[in-house]
């Protein structure tokens, strides 16, 4: 490559990934583009995926792996990755996935101005094979220019992000309680936006394994009450109005959110959520109807 041409880093979180992590690695060492590191962070694991990620430093020395000393969780692990980039730009990548070997490319030709973009994904099985659905089937992929859809959730697929570096170390530390990718999205969508790509570049698979995952996993925790759920979105709310974003909209209308996040019965909060229908409900891959349930439903309660 050029001497101009920028670094990516590609930042991995491992834990106990020896099944898959090899077909990954080599995916992400087949891309187009060439002018990359591969930052790990690997999370404590008891079984051989440091072994195998210190096999492929031998002939890759722009291999790059930490170790935390206890397990931290995902959000940590890929923090201290993503914190240990050299890298122009940072590509998210999970340790069990499979990377079209034009990934890196098409993603980096795409950005602009934005801070981030991303990508749809194919869902497979263990073995690699397709299981006939993709995440644009289920979510609602698109670019976003304000923040405040991700105020209700999340949608985008967090292992095809690539993301300016200046942006993503602007935003550390993500805080404990909310998922990375979320925090991520949040911040792109609302300062500099982040862009979609209607192309298929990884391979999401589904094992019995997955931390996170599109169906069942043994990982899955199990049911939270309600009082668990509404604190757990009042956490949310509240460091998400800490983000260092700068878009107006966001922070109106999140700051409008916080006031109406109570248990008590509310006529402005239903008459907000239909003032806003199409804008914080956007991400609900859901019929137009649904989401006047869902308006009625928060005179009752917030339950976001």
């Amino acid at each position: 490559m050029s001497k101009g041409t920028p670094l990516v880093t590609v930042a991995m979180a491992t834990y106990n990934g020896e099944k898959y992590i090899r077909t990954q690695l080599n995916s992400i060492l087949d891309q187009t583009y060439r002018s990359i590191e591969i930052v790990i962070t690997d999370d404590a694991s008891a079984d051989n995926t440091v072994s195998i990620i210190k096999e492929y430093q031998t002939d890759h020395p722009f291999i790059k792996l930490h170790i935390n000393q206890e397990n931290s969780g995902v959000t940590k692990t890929f923090e201290n990755s993503i914190r240990a980039a050299s890298g122009d730009f940072i590509a998210i990548a999970d340790q069990d996935d499979i990377w079209e070997l034009n990934k890196i490319e098409t993603l980096l030709n795409e950005l602009q101005q934005e801070d981030a973009v991303y990508s749809n994904s194919l869902l497979v099985d263990r073995e690699g094979k397709s299981l006939g659905k993709d995440f644009k089937s289920i979510m609602h992929l698109r670019s976003y220019y304000e923040g405040s859809p991700f105020m209700m959730g999340n949608c985008v697929p967090g292992h095809t992000i690539l993301m300016k570096a200046a942006f993503a170390k602007k935003i550390l530390p993500i805080p404990a309680e909310i998922m990375f990718d979320r925090w991520i999205s949040f911040c792109a969508a609302g300062s500099n936006g982040i862009r979609y790509v209607d192309k298929t570049l990884v391979h999401y698979r589904q094992h019995e394994s997955n931390t996170i995952g599109a169906g069942k996993s043994k990982n899955k925790k199990k049911r939270k009450t309600k009082r668990e759920k509404f604190d757990i979105k009042l956490a949310e709310l509240t460091v998400m109005n800490q983000a260092p974003i700068t878009n107006p909209v966001t922070k109106e209308l999140l700051g409008q959110m916080l006031q109406l996040f109570t248990h008590k019965l509310s006529f402005k909060r239903s008459a907000f959520f239909f003032k806003h229908l199409d804008t914080i409900l956007v991400i609900k891959n859901k019929p137009r109807y649904r989401k006047i349930l869902y308006a009625l439903k928060m005179f009752f309660k917030a339950n976001y």
